[in-house]
Order: structure tokens, then C-alpha cells, then sequence
């Protein structure tokens, strides 16, 4: 399967996400590589923290431009490919989704900045399904970062997007504001290698359900 993080926005929490989601999919015995195509260095720069604290490798690999022709080659040696876009519009993007079989695309819903990229990313993602022959790409809006006490505005935004299947839908489960995901990163690994922190169930559960509901696991 070929998965791709993208957005309209960079710090929406795309590169926390994808590693979170691949290494709970290698901790499954699911082979993982995941795809650079941002020009910041954050996968590398985790990478070479996790192997300082002497976790294994996840193969990452970097690539611009058109990317498409890349993600094929990669989708032959693994399970699964975890490509992570720049935060922007962008020919990796735009090439990604031409042979992506899933777009996750996060917004925080109580932030108007990240709810107005949903219009370019939709827009980005109708053409590679109509024009560019990926009539199979499924795309969905993954909420994420939510607060408990701001529940509503994923409320009022899912209840926005369903009204006009014209948008990218949203995801049934979302990512809540935990502290574990972004000290997970920072520390090397992803939260299913943790061993104890606050919420640490919750985290844990959050990625799997999303990984269940595309179909990953």
C-alpha cells in the first residue's frame, strides 16, 4: 500500500503522524519504508536519534520532483510506503497522489488556517482522480491535535464536510493533543515503543484505529 501524508500548511503534524503510523506497522511485523519528499531534514534527523538510542532502522529514502515513478519501485521491496509531503503545493505532491492508494490530510479543526487548505488540497486531489487516472485513491481529512474541551469544532467541521461529498471526507477517528506523540518523536521512536507515559493507551489506540480504518492493518 502506498501511503501519503500531505497538506497545504507545514506544521500541521504530518512528519509525527507518519512516524507514528510506521512504526506501529513495523512493530506489527509490517516491512516499512518511508519516502522523504519534504526538503527539511526531520525524518533524518529522527532517524539518527533512534539509532543513537539503539532502536533498528526504518529505511527512509528521499526523492523530489516527480516522485510517482520512485513510489512504484519502493512499493515493490516492503508492505507498505509511508510518503511524507512539504507542507505546500508541490510537484511531489501532485506526483504522489497520482499513485497513492490512500491521502491522509490533517487539519486541527479549531484552527481556521488549516481548515482553509482543505479547498487546494481538494481541489489537487479531484484532478488526480478524474485527470490523471487514480479513480481509486481514497482521501480522507484526518483531524488531529484536538483538545478535549474543543470536541465541537471536529463536531461542526465533520458535520461541514459530509454536507457535500464535493470534500475530501473525514476519518471516524482522530488524533487527540497528547503530549506522548511529540516526545515519542523527539526521543526516537514512535509511541508503541514506549514504555510508560501519560495517556500512552490512548496514543496507542488512536494510530491503530486510523490504521483500521484505511485498511492497513
Amino acid at each position: 500500500m502506498i501511503l501519503v501524508f500531505a497538506s497545504d500548511k507545514g506544521g500541521v503534524g504530518k512528519t509525527t503522524t507518519a512516524i507514528n503510523m510506521a512504526v506501529m506497522l513495523k512493530r506489527k511485523n509490517k516491512s516499512v519504508i518511508m519516502l522523504k519528499a519534504d526538503r527539511n531534514r526531520d525524518l533524518f534527523v529522527w532517524s539518527d536519534i533512534r539509532a543513537q538510542a539503539g532502536f533498528s532502522a526504518i529505511p527512509i529514502h528521499e526523492t523530489f520532483g516527480n516522485i510517482s515513478d520512485e513510489i512504484k519501485r519502493l512499493e515493490k521491496l516492503c508492505d507498505v510506503v509511508v510518503v511524507d509531503c512539504a507542507g505546500h503545493d508541490s510537484s511531489e505532491f501532485r506526483s504522489a497522489l497520482t499513485v497513492a492508494d490512500v491521502l491522509l490530510t490533517l487539519v486541527k479543526p479549531s484552527s481556521s488556517l488549516e481548515k482553509n487548505t482543505l479547498t487546494n488540497v481538494t481541489k489537487t486531489v479531484r484532478t488526480a482522480q478524474k485527470q490523471h487516472g487514480n479513480s481509486d485513491l481514497k482521501a480522507h481529512v484526518l483531524m488531529t491535535r484536538i483538545k478535549s474541551h474543543k470536541l465541537q469544532d471536529a463536531v461542526s467541521l465533520e458535520n461541514e464536510l459530509k454536507s457535500d461529498e464535493i470534500w475530501l471526507q473525514p476519518l471516524k477517528n482522530r488524533i487527540s493533543e497528547l503530549d506522548i506523540f511529540e516526545n515519542a518523536v523527539n526521543a526516537g521512536v514512535g509511541v508503541h515503543e514506549v514504555e510508560k507515559a501519560s495517556s500512552l493507551g490512548v496514543a496507542k489506540a488512536q494510530i491503530e484505529l486510523i490504521a483500521k480504518e484505511i485498511g492497513l492493518i
